[in-house]
């Protein structure tokens, strides 16, 4: 099964916004045919070294916010009812309507680096971090809650420490980018909007394990990702 990627999207709204901080001299280095145009140096160009890593084309070296808010998919909402299982965030998440019911949580760190894809695989790289918020599932004494996530751009996911487990980090969400729009806010802050949040099989399996129930599987949609990154 093919998997959607976030990767070329991300990069793409990355380079768009106001994060750039430019490209990397790895390009063109000033080649000059000036002088004596049968010389041995233009005879005999200089090679770069084998074993020499590609740099970056681009580089945020720190991400020091804004949000990623999820808008929660309603048939979710009503699931969760069915099955008597209450979900709220934690820490400084928060719940809101800017989307419909929408999670919100605060970026606190990060960085990306973009590569050229013809050379480096996979070609963005990084995390972004929203340390300090998450969200909890429960069920009369029964809970699951999930904190700390961090989103991979290079493998499309979003992991997540789970209490219960010894804050061991799992796969929680699929990202899947395919409908993403990039756009600037009136701040000039880069947006990501459209990215399908989808819960993983480890993460149904955990939720199933914990209240019971069979009703959550691989891919289930949760809901559409709005990222406001500076």
């Amino acid at each position: 099964m093919r998997r959607p990627r976030l990767a070329a999207a991300t990069a793409s709204a990355f380079l768009a916004g106001p994060l750039l901080l430019g490209l990397a001299a790895c390009g063109d280095s000033g080649d000059s045919n000036g002088g004596s145009g049968g010389s041995a140096a233009a005879a005999a160009p200089a090679t770069p070294a084998a074993s020499a890593s590609p740099a970056p084309q681009a580089a945020i070296a720190a991400l020091t916010g804004s949000d990623t808010a999820v808008a929660v998919d309603p048939a979710v909402l009503t699931a969760l009812k069915s099955l008597g299982v209450a979900v709220a965030p934690t820490g400084t998440g928060k719940l809101t309507q800017q989307y419909g019911p929408t999670l919100d949580f605060p970026i606190t760190g990060g960085a990306v680096k973009i590569f050229d894809r013809t050379q480096v695989t996979p070609y963005v790289q990084g995390h972004i971090e929203h340390q300090g918020s998450g969200l909890r599932f429960s069920a009369g004494t029964k809970t699951l809650t999930v904190q700390n996530f961090t989103v991979d751009p290079g493998t499309s996911m979003l992991n997540a420490e789970v209490v219960e487990m010894g804050n061991a980090k799992v796969p929680l969400f699929h990202l899947d980018g395919t409908n993403l729009k990039i756009s600037k806010d009136s701040a000039g802050r880069a947006k990501l909007d459209g990215t399908q949040v989808q819960l993983t099989d480890t993460a149904a399996g955990a939720l199933n394990k914990t209240f019971g129930v069979t009703a959550f599987t691989d891919r289930m949609p949760i809901g559409i990702a709005h990222i406001t990154a500076d």
